[in-house]
């Protein structure tokens, strides 16, 4: 690679981490709204190499948690891909593949299509892998399910 990068132009299919629709956005949105359920939709990816402890981590993009990074988080993670070095701890959603690495540990359900798992990682929890062509991945949170019937 050069000094210039090229960005990526033209829309991409995103997916709402809430209702699981699926919508165009441009390539340099940050994030935008979605047309199902009304949610905003962050599109950036995301870095943890610290503590950090939340109520959720919704977004639609990849999910990094360093080595001394730890991920406490009360509700849900849903995100793309999920890159686990560290800890993460929480019920978790992830549209592609999570690879955790070796000294890494999840604590709560995951949920996801592709899991590779490296030697000296402890998981702890429900583990259910979703073929590519099942249906749509994550369970919207109750107040997101009534929204979406009225």
């Amino acid at each position: 690679m050069g000094l210039f990068t090229r960005k990526e132009t033209g829309p991409k299919e995103i997916r709402c981490p809430n209702c699981g629709g699926t919508q165009e956005a441009s390539a340099s949105a940050q994030s935008v709204v979605c047309r199902q359920c009304n949610t905003t939709i962050k599109i950036a990816d995301q870095k943890i190499s610290n503590y950090s402890a939340t109520v959720a981590v919704e977004i639609f993009g990849d999910l990094v948690v360093e080595k001394k990074g730890a991920l406490v988080v009360q509700k849900r993670v849903v995100a793309s891909n999920l890159d686990l070095k560290g800890s993460l701890k929480g019920n978790t959603i992830i549209y592609d593949s999570v690879h955790i690495g070796a000294g890494a540990q999840l604590a709560g359900d995951l949920k996801a299509r592709v899991l590779e798992v490296e030697d000296g990682a402890a998981l702890k929890g429900h583990l259910t892998i979703v073929p590519a062509n099942g249906g749509a991945l994550p369970d919207p949170p109750r107040e997101v399910a009534l929204r979406m019937k009225a």
